[in-house]
This record gives structure tokens, sequence and C-alpha cells, in this order.
């Protein structure tokens, strides 16, 4: 599976961002049950990505994980606060098409539908004026490289730190979110930007894997897909779905009042 964006040419308001998505279901699963997602709005400022990634022990967690991508890059829900003012209509989406598509099917899958999903959930937005800003809930990562050096992996920068338990976003409004974590900083000419779900963000901050955060700006979905192989093979990278989002900045920043204001936490 795979998807890419990139500038366009057509207006004033044109990014220079190129972006692509490589994604591979979990081994021998097929691609109906990837419960993984991943979005990008590259063609015009503000650049927005999002990934998310759809628990395994719920029903229909890869429509949540869709739901949370999508709505994240739609809205530019990219603070703590957009975020948790979007969630109620996602969840509200979420649960008339679960509905819908349960309908008449053995009760016990209308049954599990009922007790919702979960999914973790990273969202990205880059300002032309130089600033990008996250928002996290889980374990999805996002790596910050420039001049084929990671300069920063945010909210983890070790594998070990990884759980079976990640904080979870959750798709019935009975269920109270977990705060969700926020990022800043700024961007310039070639930076590239990676968003991973847990499995490859893990795989990247893994010291014995002859892979990281910086060599993988230039892959394309074949060198994606066969590196995701072997590093299941050799244990490596867990056996999970594997998504990938990279963002390559391919022009300064524009000079306006997005320059203005400095955000917090820059590095």
């Amino acid at each position: 599976m795979s998807a890419t964006a990139g500038p366009d040419s057509s207006g004033g308001d044109a990014s220079a961002v190129d972006a692509r998505i490589w994604a591979v279901s979990k081994g021998d699963a097929s691609a109906d049950a990837y419960e993984d997602a991943a979005h990008v709005r590259a063609e015009a400022w503000p650049v927005r990505a999002a990934v998310a990634d759809g628990a395994t022990e719920s029903a229909f967690a890869g429509a949540w994980a869709e739901r949370l991508a999508c709505g994240v890059v739609e809205e530019d829900a990219t603070t703590p606060e957009a975020l948790r003012r979007a969630v109620p209509a996602w969840q509200a989406a979420w649960r008339d098409a679960v509905r819908e598509r349960a309908a008449g099917r053995p009760w016990y899958v209308e049954a599990k539908a009922e007790e919702g999903a979960f999914a973790t959930l990273l969202g990205l937005s880059l300002r032309a004026g130089g600033q990008w800003r996250a928002v996290g809930v889980g374990d999805c990562c996002l790596f910050r490289v420039r001049d084929e050096a990671l300069v920063r992996s945010w909210p983890f920068d070790a594998g070990e730190t990884f759980t079976n338990r990640p904080a979870l976003v959750p798709s019935r409004p009975s269920q109270t979110p977990p705060t969700p974590e926020a990022a800043s900083g700024e961007w310039r000419a070639g930076d590239t930007f990676v968003l991973a779900t847990d499995a490859v963000a893990a795989w990247l901050l893994n010291s014995e894997a002859p892979v990281g955060p910086a060599t993988v700006g230039a892959w394309n979905e074949e060198q994606f897909r066969r590196a995701v192989e072997q590093g299941r093979t050799e244990n490596t990278l867990r056996n999970d779905d594997a998504t990938l989002l990279v963002a390559h900045v391919t022009e300064p920043p524009s000079p306006g009042p997005e320059t203005a204001a400095p955000p917090m936490n820059q590095s």
C-alpha cells in the first residue's frame, strides 16, 4: 500500500513539501486486516499529516484509526485543545458507520462493536513560516532529520520505552480519553519529518537494527517492503502492521506573519 503527495503549482499558497506513505500489513495477514492508518495533505500550507494504529483487540479498530488520522488532517487538529474538541464528532461518525457495517451480522459482531475501538494517534502540522507542531496519544513517533542525522525523536527516544499498554483514544464517548501530548519547533529547507506507527518506530530506534530515522527518508515503496520483511526475519521488527509517512521540505520558509511568534519547545 502506498500514497504520495506533493506541491501543487497551481496557486501561490502551494507548499514545498514532498510526502509519501508506505504501508505493509502484518505478516500472513491480508490487506483487509490492516489496522493502521495514514493521511497527508501536502498540496498547500499548512501541510498536515497523521498516522494512527488501531488496537487489535477492539472491533473495527482499523476504521477508528482511519477516522482519527483523516480527521486530524482535514481539521488541523494538531494541538491538544483542537484534538479534544474534534474527538466527539469523530466518535459519532465512527459509531454510525460501524452500526451500519455490523447490522445483520452475527450477534457477537454487533456486541463487540458496541464495546468500541481504541487507537493511538500522531498528528503533525507544518506552517509556511517555518514552524511545526505535533500532537500525540500513545506510541506513534515523530522523527525530525536534518543533514542525514536525527535531530529529534518524539515522544520516545529509545526502543525500550515502548510498552504493550500505550495510551489510546477511545471511540466511546463514555470513556475518558487520555491527555494528548504536544511538541513544537522550527523547520528549515532540507528537513525531513518521519511519522511511524509503533512497530516501525521501535525498529528505527533499535540500535541493533540496520536502519534508522535518518536512512528511511530516501526509500521507495519497494525498499520499505524489503526492509520490513528483512526486519521481521531477523526479529528486529515486531510482526505488526508497519506504516511510515515521510514529509521532506524542499524550500526555505516563506516570510510573513507566521514568522513573528516562535513556537514553544524549539529544537
